[in-house]
């Protein structure tokens, strides 16, 4: 990577539906400077906009100003990734507040959603892949040599957002009011028990096991906090210690959602012809990202088993952080000065 100072820096910032990170990295190798990082609320632009604007001036302002500290230099280039950041009109009032909050950092940058701020992050300018998102939504994206990037799903908890955080709650919300509607009152409310009990403390949870609450949750309260209650489902799907029709329940779901993610890179590989009918002899890097294929490694295995149930050979690598993604934009945006 070429320097214009050896003490100058690069920063990248991940807002997401859950909370935003920034972290900046040194210019001259691309190596990290941990000390920098910091912490702010959801940044989901589309959610609530004026809210995830602060959040990530407030992440980028407290990164930049210890990467100054540490390094005495300048930023070059600043990248951010923020969930719902294609919905937004750039003249809107959110977006002119965070144009203007984020130039005093950088002069040089790049704004795109999170979800192509994770492919960057794991593959080169040139460089064919696909990367699978399940957080508290879900998509995936392939990239072709050519840098041509292919989507599939994506669609929103509306329509979509199969083996998401999200979706996992929202299915075992639909698992109850079926329990309800059929009058196993008992066997509703000893899931219920159980799924309270299995969700890490202080987090919210429904009033009671009845429709009207639950119903209540899904449709009045933010996306995070359903999606906060699906490691719950993950536990008692782990769990040999809670009773057998608990488990089964929790691990079907479990099962059926991240096959619907699953069908998901099917389709893309559709659109590529790799099929098993078609197979290839080159194998397609996969990089499975999002937190909750992060911090559940059940969920991980789960969906790998599905696909490659259906797809050709394939290679699985570890993800790389989001907020590398800025090393490729800015050796992007050093190519194309040189160009000119």
């Amino acid at each position: 990577m070429k320097n214009t100072t050896t003490s100058a820096y690069l920063l990248g910032i991940d807002a997401g539906g859950t909370k935003t990170r920034a972290l900046a990295y040194r210019a001259g190798d691309g190596s990290p400077i941990p000390e920098s990082e910091a912490l702010a609320g959801p940044g989901n632009l589309a959610d609530a906009p004026d809210a995830a604007v602060r959040a990530i001036l407030d992440a980028a302002a407290r990164c930049g100003e210890a990467a100054h500290a540490l390094t005495g230099g300048a930023c070059l280039h600043l990248t951010l990734g923020a969930a719902g950041f294609s919905a937004m009109k750039p003249d809107s009032p959110a977006m002119t507040a965070l144009d203007a909050g984020l130039a005093p950092i950088s002069q040089s940058s790049t704004r795109e959603n999170d979800a192509l701020l994770a492919l960057h992050a794991n593959f080169g300018t040139d460089e064919a892949g696909m990367i699978v998102i399940s957080g508290t939504g879900s998509a995936v994206f392939y990239q072709e040599h050519g840098m041509r990037v292919l989507r599939a799903g994506g669609w929103g908890n509306l329509l979509g957002d199969g083996g998401s955080a999200y979706s996992v709650g929202r299915a075992a919300v639909r698992m109850l009011l079926a329990l309800l509607d059929e009058g196993r009152i008992s066997d509703a409310e000893a899931f219920f028990a159980l799924w309270r009990d299995a969700i890490p403390a202080g987090t919210s949870f429904f009033e009671t096991c009845a429709a009207g609450p639950l119903i209540a949750f899904v449709m009045r309260r933010p996306k995070r906090d359903l999606a906060a209650l699906a490691p719950g489902i993950v536990k008692l799907a782990e769990d040999g210690g809670v009773p057998d029709a608990a488990g089964h329940l929790s691990r079907k779901i479990l099962s059926d959602d991240t096959a619907a993610l699953a069908s998901d890179a099917e389709r893309l590989f559709r659109a590529i012809g790799r099929t098993e009918n078609a197979p290839s002899d080159e194998p397609v890097p996969v990089v499975l990202t999002g937190g909750f294929f992060g911090h559940n490694p059940l969920v991980c295995r789960l969906f790998r088993e599905h696909l490659e149930a259906h797809a050709g050979p394939l290679v699985f690598r570890d993800a790389a952080d989001p907020t590398r993604a800025v090393i490729r934009h800015y050796r992007e945006a050093l190519a194309r000065r040189e160009a000119e």
